[in-house]
């Protein structure tokens, strides 16, 4: 391991440039970094669901996606290491922006009259040719797990290498953390304009672990007059809200494989309108990390025109363009679906409002649900 400190700033330097160009940030580029900067060569990135599913491992040479004959898949079930960072990281409720130091020392978790026949040392020596090793854990619920191995012959950590490995944790995690921001940023961004063209007026957005990343006033207006004024203390990003889980949770769970396609689910409480919408952030290494926006409308403010039984007065693109928000497609899903711009897709949808006689997605879908009577 090269002196740590010769090779944080360049580290930084790096990471700080990748949490605003990189698409993806605990990838083999990640590993060829702490190689340059630290002299860590024996180094796997293992990628988990947030049930502990195993979903892929990374090297420097690239990305292998989990799969019935993988490996790892054979041996997850007797993974007590993986199986340890897991229970800890839900019972401290671990998520993205944790820097405080979670380091496994595979020695310190099996017990040393086992430790040499273990199945977790058959494993690590007959993949990886290796005899030790540390485990960094970081994300919702430990879902990334970085691996540093050594031989037997190299013999097990010190508590100098441990103390080195501490830091590089805090580097790692920070630069991880700064990604996360940037890029929840860009989605929270993305999704508003998505509200905005629908014509919403109230709306909150929020990731899968039950934090409200965003909300306008019309829609704290509405929560305080449906839950009291008690709503407005629960609305903070740093913290999960306790009654959201009752707005998300509810009706048909949506597959995490349905991605942006899971049609839009509708809730009604006390004459207010709770339209749930989903949007995937997926990567390479299998891990999906899920964001809603919820719309909320009053009831009684949405009069309809009479169309019952008429033919919409719409060409066959609109049609098409109608019948896929109607399922509850985002606008970019749309046009993925139908191979047309994202701006091609606005400009429809303005025209389907302004010929229905409609302000927002809930109207069109409820005349649409009348014309299918």
């Amino acid at each position: 391991m090269k002196d740590i400190d010769s090779g944080q700033m360049a580290f930084f330097s790096e990471m700080s440039e990748r949490q605003i160009s990189a698409r993806e940030f605990f990838s083999n580029v990640l590993l060829d970094s702490l190689y340059r900067n630290f002299g860590l060569d024996h180094v796997l990135i293992l990628c988990f669901d947030t049930t502990n599913g195993f979903l892929s491992w990374t090297d420097r040479s690239g990305i292998t996606i989990g799969s019935e004959n993988h490996p790892y898949s054979k041996f997850a079930a007797d993974d007590i290491i993986s199986r340890t960072i897991y229970e800890e990281a839900v019972r401290d409720r671990l998520d993205y922006f944790n820097v405080e130091p979670r380091i496994y020392k595979s020695t310190d978790l099996i017990p040393e009259d086992e430790y040499d026949d273990s199945e977790y040392v058959h494993f690590i020596q007959k993949n990886f040719g290796m005899h030790y090793s540390v485990t960094l854990a970081f994300g919702i619920n430990a879902y990334i797990r970085i691996y540093f191995f050594k031989s037997l012959t190299d013999g097990d950590f010190t508590d100098d290498e441990m103390k080195e490995l501490e830091n590089i944790y805090v580097y790692v995690a920070s630069s991880y953390k700064n990604f996360k921001k940037h890029e929840q940023e860009k989605i929270i961004s993305s999704i508003q304009d998505e509200i905005i063209s629908s014509g919403e007026k109230a709306y909150l957005v929020t990731d899968d672990f039950m934090h409200i990343m965003s909300y306008n006033r019309l829609a704290l207006n509405y929560l305080i007059e449906i839950l009291g004024p008690e709503a407005e203390n629960q609305i903070d990003s740093s913290t999960p809200c306790a009654w959201l889980p009752f707005l998300i949770e509810g009706g048909e769970p949506a597959d995490r494989e349905d991605s942006a396609q899971t049609r839009v689910r509708t809730k009604v409480i006390r004459g207010y309108i709770f339209k749930i919408y989903t949007y995937d952030q997926s990567y390479s290494h299998g891990i999906i990390d899920r964001y809603h926006w919820i719309t909320i409308s009053e009831k009684e403010e949405h009069q309809l025109p009479e169309k019952i039984g008429e033919e919409l007065p719409l060409t066959h693109a609109e049609h098409r363009v109608a019948e896929l928000l109607y399922q509850g497609l985002t606008y970019q899903a749309i046009a993925d679906e139908l191979i047309i711009s994202y701006h091609t897709v606005k400009k429809h949808v303005q025209n389907i409002y302004s010929k229905c006689g409609v302000k927002s997605r809930y109207q069109l879908q409820s005349l649409l649900d009348r014309t299918k009577q």
